[in-house]
């Protein structure tokens, strides 16, 4: 029944595309129109910036640069002596997550639910500009159905609007859903760097992607290429701050809290898991959010500020993600300043080389997961302040600690490899090699997700019950979820 329905959604969207002379598929194209709701004065903090050219590099970020020199700025210095960094509580302070800024101590669970609001609030005015509101409408077109080359996995395209005639901005997502479930299936959502042709393709980036991992274990995997949320600055491929900035209106130069591109990628991913809320094969109250580098930071942010996403893994995500900002320890403001200063809010950048004054540092934005489980999939490179990381990890274990009675639970370092901290409800592990999600990655995200959703509900496995997604229907066009 469920698959003449869509058959007959489809003939209907065709009969009226085709009545009024227009090709069904050219006409829901996303705009990826000018942005003229960044006034000249705001796009001035960006362009100075935007068209500098990197004249010289010795190394990579992965290969631990000492400077990054600009056409017309001298360079940016980058600090790898742990003497300048300092020691905590020595040379430098944190806020302590479970006090208010007023002084007052967190006591109970509601307590901490005006605290984790004071402490998001802080990071909207001073990192990653504002979260926009949900939209109004939203509106969901299934665009492709198919079986894996495999057959354990069905592939669906949908694609997502924002407006209920579907104009301005939209995005794609892939979704591939366990064909053998006996259940609805936890999701595991994900932005990706190149497409989702590549991720149907079973990579991301240089990595494999376990899609026949994800099969066995249960899960439902969906993704959509980031810069259609809206473009990585320029000529990737558009210009910063369009695609859904659209939808929030002309900015106000004067503020320094307008939002940043990392919060808008956020924003979309909030956007993916109701879409997932949606779709009867998967159940969305199990879910899981993760992300690598930049899109560390965005999935990072997405389940600080969005209580609906239960597990989170964060994977190596460099400067103003997980590492205390405070030891200007490899990657640093002044870089994320000169390299990508859409990401995030002006406010930030009166920080710049005032990192110790600040009255907030990243272990404060991982306390605000708590008391959902979050892992952190940290990095060896200097760049990536390794230290850094487990540093601020530290510093946020006590809110674990305190609203679920379990933390890191370890005080030493642990070395690359060793696992021993992966376990929910807060984890944390680290390794050489690549950047990116590699094998050891997804592993450890896929054991981490199997243990903290299992506490709620078991994860059913593949069975000799009878398969509950088998049936799908093969569509050459679009109609209507």
């Amino acid at each position: 029944m469920k698959s003449r329905r869509v058959i007959l959604c489809l003939v209907a969207v065709v009969i009226v595309a085709v009545a009024n002379g227009a090709d069904p598929v050219a006409a829901v194209k996303c705009d990826r129109s000018s942005v003229p709701w960044v006034s000249d004065a705001e796009r001035e903090r960006i362009e100075p910036f935007k068209f500098r050219k990197i004249v010289g590099v010795p190394g990579t970020p992965e290969g631990d640069s000492e400077r990054f020199y600009t056409n017309d700025t001298g360079f940016v210095q980058i600090n790898y002596d742990e003497d300048k960094a300092g020691v905590l509580g020595r040379d430098y302070t944190i806020p302590d997550p479970l006090v208010f800024v007023d002084g007052r101590r967190v006591a109970n669970a509601s307590d901490w639910s005006a605290r984790r609001r004071e402490i998001l609030s802080i990071f909207e005015r001073e990192v990653y500009g504002r979260m926009p509101p949900k939209p109004n409408a939203m509106v969901f077109d299934l665009v492709s159905e198919k079986l894996t080359e495999d057959r354990f996995l069905v592939e669906r395209r949908y694609r997502q609007w924002f407006r209920e005639d579907r104009s301005g901005p939209c995005v794609d997502w892939i979704l591939f859903v366990p064909v053998h479930a006996r259940k609805p299936c936890p999701v595991i959502l994900h932005l990706n760097y190149k497409g989702n042709d590549l991720v149907a393709s079973g990579r991301t980036n240089h990595f494999l992607l376990p899609l026949g991992e994800f099969a066995a274990r249960g899960y439902a995997f969906m993704s959509a290429h980031y810069t259609q949320i809206t473009s990585d600055g320029p000529g990737n491929p558009g210009e910063a701050l369009d695609g859904v900035f659209e939808l929030w209106g002309r900015r106000d130069p004067s503020r320094t809290d307008n939002t940043g591109s990392i919060m808008a990628w956020a924003w979309g991913l909030c956007r993916g898991l109701d879409l997932a809320e949606r779709i009867g094969e998967i159940d969305a109250s199990r879910n899981v959010v993760i992300g690598s580098s930049r899109l560390g930071k965005t999935a990072l942010l997405a389940a600080a500020f969005d209580e609906r996403f239960k597990v989170c893994v964060a994977n190596q995500t460099g400067a103003i993600g997980v590492q205390l900002m405070k030891r200007d320890y490899g990657e640093n403001l002044a870089v994320q300043r000169l390299l990508f200063p859409w990401w995030y809010c002006s406010g930030v950048w009166k920080w710049t080389g005032r990192e110790r004054e600040m009255p907030f540092d990243q272990h404060m934005l991982l306390a605000c997961v708590a008391p959902r489980a979050l892992l952190l999939e940290c990095y060896h490179k200097k760049w990536f302040d390794p230290r850094g990381e487990w540093l601020s990890a530290r510093a946020a274990s006590p809110v674990w600690e305190f609203l679920a009675g379990k933390g890191l639970g370890l005080d030493d370092w642990p070395e690359p490899y060793d696992d021993c901290a992966v376990g929910p409800p807060f984890g944390y592990v680290r390794r050489t090699e690549e950047h990116g999600l590699s094998p050891y990655d997804w592993k450890w995200a896929l054991d981490f997700a199997d243990k903290a959703l299992s506490a709620s509900q078991k994860i059913e496995r593949v069975g000799d019950k009878p398969p509950r997604n088998a049936r799908f229907t093969e569509l050459s066009a679009i109609s209507t979820l």
